[in-house]
């Protein structure tokens, strides 16, 4: 098991690498892949055939994946006469701000219900599953493209480290202090010791990465820079907690359904829909965390 979890991680890595090297719109389209891949799974969480999620998947992707497209040709033209805030501004219309907003608040209310349910079980009605998948996952994806073709590669990074580091931290320090079950009924081997390692974690990381290179763009360096350290404090809290109730909410319709990994796409892994379960909710309230806090720096500096 442990082999082929290495193995699989390697070949990931590899194809990540590869693609980014590729270029922006390759590497954007093997992400486009991967979280195609994801709601696919998701889909059929809620009950639907593996042609049907396949087809639904498609079409969704593959409109995001056109529309990111296009709007990745108008940065394009426009970064070269214009800075980065100006660039992202000019992009980020009313609508697709709007969108990210609807989706960052209905995973706050994802999260209360959690929340709520951690002693007892979550049942989420199957329409609800499908409609999450529909919504959700481009969510997510495109807040990835954006926040990557407008604030660069060490800004997507930083936000996945976030979630990365908060999993990996909360695992180890779970298994090694973990006493107090966070949510026996959706993840019996969660703590909330592992959940407070991972967040402590996350955030002194955040601070460490600003102290040592503070000219390199990132979001704990952009969230200190702009609004000091106890914003950062504050906002890795959330984006943590989001990513836990991301990982939490596929714990329960998995449950629900019966099954242990989304799919066995990924041997040693699960499904694509595992490894990015966290990301679903951290991704969009992310990128509009740091676009509000660069648009409230930039308004205090024009003002």
């Amino acid at each position: 098991m442990l082999k082929q979890r290495v193995i699989t991680a390697i070949i990931l890595l590899a194809v990540l690498i590869a693609s980014y090297l590729a270029g922006p719109v390759v590497f954007a389209g093997v992400m486009a892949i991967g979280f195609g891949l994801a709601q696919w799974e998701w889909l059929r969480l809620a009950g639907l055939s593996n042609m049907v999620s396949g087809a639904v998947a498609l079409i969704v992707t593959g409109s995001s994946a056109l529309l990111a497209f296009l709007v990745y040709q108008d940065i394009q033209v426009l970064s070269q006469a214009a800075s980065q805030y100006q660039v992202l501004y000019a992009n980020l219309s009313t609508l697709f701000v709007l969108y990210l907003a609807v989706i960052a608040l209905l995973w706050v209310g994802i999260a209360i219900q959690v929340f709520f349910a951690r002693h007892s079980g979550m049942k989420v009605a199957r329409p609800i599953v499908g409609v999450t998948a529909v919504f959700f996952a481009p969510a997510a994806w495109l807040s990835f493209v954006a926040m990557y073709g407008a604030l660069g590669i060490t800004m997507v990074i930083s936000l996945l480290m976030i979630v990365w580091v908060a999993d990996i931290m909360a695992y180890f320090t779970g298994m090694a202090f973990g006493k107090n079950r966070m949510a026996p009924a959706i993840s019996p081997k969660k703590s909330w010791e592992g959940v407070a390692g991972g967040m402590l974690s996350v955030i002194l990381l955040g601070l460490l990465a600003y102290w040592i290179a503070p000219d390199v763009q990132t979001v704990p360096s952009v969230i200190i820079e702009k609004s000091g350290y106890i914003a950062w404090i504050v906002i890795a809290f959330v984006l943590v907690s989001l990513s836990i109730v991301g990982d939490l909410f596929e714990s329960a319709l998995k449950r629900q359904a019966g099954i242990k990994d989304s799919s066995n796409l990924l041997p040693g892994h699960g499904g694509f829909y595992d490894r990015l379960d966290a990301m679903m909710p951290t991704l969009p309230a992310g990128f509009l965390v740091v676009s509000i806090v660069m648009a409230n720096a930039a308004a205090a500096v024009a003002g």
